[in-house]
């Protein structure tokens, strides 16, 4: 070897070790734990909107039974006590359930998206509270009708202001 050579006097290059897959750098934990929480909130709204829905659901295979299995002169009652329970169960507050015909029916239009329950309070409440025989079967069986279409639009659409 030649001293004077500097070329000679050169080590090869040496590579650093390679770097460990475990454990991974501190970027990739909070990363990871970002990604957990966020998983797990959305998970939790899911759910909780799932749960919220599942009343919504109930009225309507009840709706479908009343439609199905009663005679005409207990369908508006029956679908008037559904709606009143789906109200109460929607709005968490009592004291829904207890408004007579007229301000129920308000509080069922302003809690819908469309132009619903538009029919005469004044009927709603004859075929209510009335004898068959007081009321003309006409009237009770568009009322009917009338009724159970804009009572499955409300239970499907409604909504109440801080809960949906």
């Amino acid at each position: 070897m030649n001293e004077s050579d500097p070329l000679a006097q050169l080590r090869d290059i040496h590579l650093p070790e390679a770097i460990p897959l475990w454990p991974p750098a501190p970027g990739w934990w909070l990363l990871t734990l970002s990604a957990i929480l966020c998983l797990a909130l959305i998970a939790r709204v899911w759910l909780r909107r799932q749960r919220a829905r599942i009343y919504r659901q109930e009225a309507l295979k009840e709706l479908d039974d009343i439609l199905g299995n009663e005679q005409l002169s207990q369908k508006v009652q029956s679908i008037f006590h559904l709606l009143r329970q789906t109200a109460k169960t929607a709005t968490k507050k009592e004291n829904i359930a207890s408004l007579p015909v007229g301000p129920f029916l308000e509080f069922l239009r302003a809690t819908s998206h469309d132009s619903l329950f538009r029919c005469d309070p004044q009927k709603v409440g004859l075929i209510l509270y009335a004898t068959p025989k007081q009321h003309d079967p006409e009237c009770s069986v568009e009322l009917c009708k009338s009724l159970a279409s804009d009572a499955r639009l409300w239970i499907k659409k409604h909504s109440i202001r801080g809960q949906d």
